[in-house]
């Protein structure tokens, strides 16, 4: 489903049938719009008014110093998790707790942006000569002691297996 772009005027005019009192169906025939819509535009209504309806729709990528200005706001009593997020325009507030508990563990260092993506593995330290052969000589010492308990078991008839 693709969203759609609506006029400042048709959410002001939202706003006010919302504040008349509409019921959520009514708001839904009136404008055309689904009831999870409708229901999103009052809430964030309620939240912060008719410009908190033009919240972003995409996940960001908020800069590390952002993230480092809206927690110390939030440590400095600004403002809860969801007040901050509309201050901020910050997508979804649960973001704001996730950076605060990242901060308090970590620091500022916490809260830095990382590519998007999984992480590469690092590759595996190169072997050096001496290693691999002093790896390859503990093989062959175990081969050795191996081979000779199958050779004494198997003279005393016993089984290999």
């Amino acid at each position: 489903m693709l969203s759609k772009d609506y006029s400042a005027e048709f959410k002001q005019h939202f706003a006010d049938r919302y504040a008349d009192g509409a019921t959520i169906t009514m708001l839904q025939h009136e404008f055309g719009l689904t009831k999870s819509t409708v229901k999103l535009w009052r809430e964030r209504i309620d939240q912060g008014g008719v410009g908190a309806i033009d919240r972003p729709r995409k996940n960001n990528r908020y800069p590390q110093e952002f993230k480092l200005r809206v927690v110390e706001a939030y440590l400095r009593g600004e403002g809860d998790y969801k007040a901050l997020a509309l201050e901020h325009g910050v997508r979804n507030s649960a973001q704001i707790r996730d950076w605060v508990k990242r901060y308090r563990e970590g620091g500022g260092d916490a809260l830095a942006v990382h590519p998007p993506g999984r992480r590469r593995k690092e590759p595996a330290s190169e072997e050096t000569l001496e290693q691999r052969c002093a790896r390859l000589e503990m093989e062959v010492e175990i081969l050795k002691r191996m081979t000779a308990s199958a050779t004494a078991l198997s003279a005393a008839g016993g089984s290999t297996r």
